[in-house]
């Protein structure tokens, strides 16, 4: 009896240690997995401490930087990234596309050729031929159009950050070359026609003429690209445009005459002279111009080719409201020999006169221009172009008046251009 008391006793208490060693062993595991847990919570703590680290340095280095206001744009697409700080685990916003400000600065020259109205002046010299005289006298016609010439040019193009628009500017300088004609015009007239005791008259006349046109215009405007981005995108522009057209004529003309007496001749108390002779240098100058301003229309764009090439074009359009206005000036010295008989008119040995006359009248002009061309990127922020240019200046008024025929005339001009562009 006592033995199986003990026998029991022995393997109650062989369960209760089993038991026992079982839930050890279940509360082991448990710890282990608390820990693992709390591991897991620490690491992501650190992590986001780090990241709360590097805002604050972003922060600092960009003092512009402010966290998101709820209710803003920002906001309204990404609503966690106003609370991005108060999270407990790290979190990233979603990327802003942002467009940063570019300034590109260009220069560019070339040649140009000039088309249009034609510049045709008649002359006449030598009339004595027409008084019975022989000899050679000038008529005919000066072709004084413009000849190639040359132009510079430079702008700037200011894109705002983070947007579409864009300020932009120019500025265009040109010169035609000069163009120029002359003719001389010699002979006698029959003395018989004028009697008494004139034995021979002698005439000489001599004619230069030449012209050139100058050219400026400037331009300010505001811009927006409507398709693609960056320095390839497509924009409109409005804005001013300001342009000058001068073309200038010079007349140089040289007129002599002589008479020569048998017997001398008596005036007055004055010394008898055989010969009365006369010399004319005349100096007359023409300045054409029309200066105007108006509003401005254009678009410009690049298409990306193979490589680092592209294709550019541009076209601009204005309408120019100004003044269209010749100023004439003249002076002309004459000397006579014997110089007494200058003094008998009022002079001392010869006459002199200058005059200066103006006309001018409202005018309104057509100004436009295109350019097409290709360009290779030298580098990411160089560009060197190839290009064609044209461009017009049209009175859009009537010009059929005699009145007003000697103002300015229609002008074309086109040639081609070389153009260097920096991008910043």
């Amino acid at each position: 009896m006592k033995g199986t008391f003990v026998g029991a006793a022995i393997a109650a208490l062989s369960i209760g240690a089993a038991s026992a060693q079982e839930g050890s062993a279940s509360r082991i595991s448990a710890l282990e997995k608390e820990n693992a847990a709390i591991r897991k919570e620490i690491a992501l703590l650190r992590e986001n401490r780090d990241l709360q680290k590097q805002a604050s340095t972003l922060k600092l280095a960009n003092p512009s930087s402010q966290r998101v206001a709820a209710g803003s744009a920002a906001a309204k697409s990404d609503p966690f990234a106003a609370y991005a700080a108060d999270l407990p685990m790290a979190y990233k916003a979603a990327p802003v596309v942002t467009q940063p400000r570019q300034f590109r600065i260009w220069g560019e020259g070339g040649a140009i050729w000039f088309g249009g109205d034609p510049m045709l002046q008649p002359y006449l010299l030598g009339g004595g031929v027409g008084l019975g005289g022989v000899g050679s006298s000038g008529v005919g016609v000066f072709d004084l159009g413009p000849k190639l010439g040359w132009e510079g040019a430079g702008g700037f193009d200011y894109r705002i950050a983070n947007s579409a628009w864009h300020v932009s500017g120019q500025f265009r300088y040109g010169e035609s070359g000069k163009a120029s004609g002359s003719s001389t015009g010699n002979g006698s007239i029959n003395p018989a026609l004028f009697g008494g005791d004139v034995t021979s008259i002698t005439f000489g006349d001599a004619l230069t003429q030449s012209y050139q046109e100058k050219r400026w215009l400037a331009d300010l405007a505001i811009g927006r690209d409507i398709a693609g981005d960056g320095p390839d995108a497509l924009q409109i522009k409005g804005g001013l445009r300001v342009a000058e057209n001068v073309g200038t004529m010079t007349t140089n003309r040289n007129q002599s005459f002589a008479f020569t007496f048998d017997p001398p001749q008596n005036v007055g108390g004055f010394p008898p002279f055989s010969s009365l002779s006369s010399a004319s240098v005349s100096a007359t100058v023409d300045r054409r111009s029309f200066l105007g301003a108006g509003p401005l229309m254009g678009l410009e764009g690049s298409i990306p080719l193979v490589g680092g090439w592209t294709f550019d074009y541009l076209g601009d359009a204005a309408l120019l409201f100004g003044t269209q206005k010749v100023v004439s000036s003249n002076v002309t010295n004459t000397s006579i020999d014997p110089p007494f008989l200058a003094g008998l008119g009022g002079g001392i040995g010869g006459l002199s006169s200058s005059s200066v006359t103006t006309t001018e009248r409202f005018a309104t002009m057509f100004s436009a221009d295109l350019q097409v061309g290709v360009s290779y990127w030298l580098t990411q922020n160089l560009k060197l172009g190839l290009s064609y240019w044209m461009d017009a200046l049209i009175n859009v008024q009537n010009q059929d008046n005699a009145a007003v025929a000697t103002f300015l005339a229609d002008r074309y001009t086109h040639g081609p251009r070389l153009r260097l562009t920096g991008q910043f």
